[in-house]
């Protein structure tokens, strides 16, 4: 019994093990990524370039679904006037946010670079073309942007991502974060 409580107590001592590797156990950072892609292309373009996310099948089919989670407002960055959304394949993980004329898509966990890369591949195979890309210089923590121009149902629309990894200065969460704004070109 003595040798047990020994154990507990040397267990306990221990430092906290290392941080997992995805935000969900059930979500790996590919799968995040791909899932945020796809919320960027098929929730938040047409939201935009049409009626609103509620007017997609999407939201009909339950692909996506409004939330009132206190939590999860505040994760997505929300303000009181937006309606945010939570994309089903990565529930918890993917948001979106919107409000007349703007759609916001997030993800947690998922890799910076090949977020963007496949999140690129995705636009231009629908006519958006690059306007800018920037990543870090020698010595600084990843952080990367780029600007995406396009058109859809006649309307002018721009992209703009930004990622971030774990210590990026001003960046507190144990994951990376990449948010993608949709919105109509001036």
């Amino acid at each position: 019994m003595r040798t047990l409580a020994i154990a507990a107590l040397m267990l306990a001592a221990l430092p906290a093990q290392a941080q997992r590797s995805a935000v969900s156990a059930e979500l790996s950072p590919e799968m995040a990524g791909a899932a945020f892609s796809r919320a960027v292309m098929d929730v938040c373009v047409p939201a935009v370039a049409g009626s609103g996310v509620s007017s997609l099948g999407a939201a009909r089919e339950g692909k996506v679904s409004p939330t009132q989670d206190a939590v999860m407002r505040r994760q997505a960055g929300a303000e009181a006037d937006e309606t945010v959304w939570d994309v089903a394949e990565a529930r918890g993980v993917v948001t979106v946010r919107e409000k007349a004329g703007r759609c916001v898509v997030s993800v947690y966990g998922a890799e910076v670079l090949p977020t963007f890369e496949a999140l690129e591949r995705a636009d231009t195979e629908v006519g958006f073309k690059r306007s800018m890309y920037m990543s870090p210089g020698a010595g600084i923590p990843v952080s990367h942007s780029t600007f995406l121009e396009g058109e859809l149902q006649g309307k002018k629309l721009k992209i703009s991502v930004i990622g971030v990894e774990p210590g990026t200065p001003g960046h507190q969460s144990r994951f990376s974060v990449v948010t993608a704004t949709v919105s109509l070109a001036q």
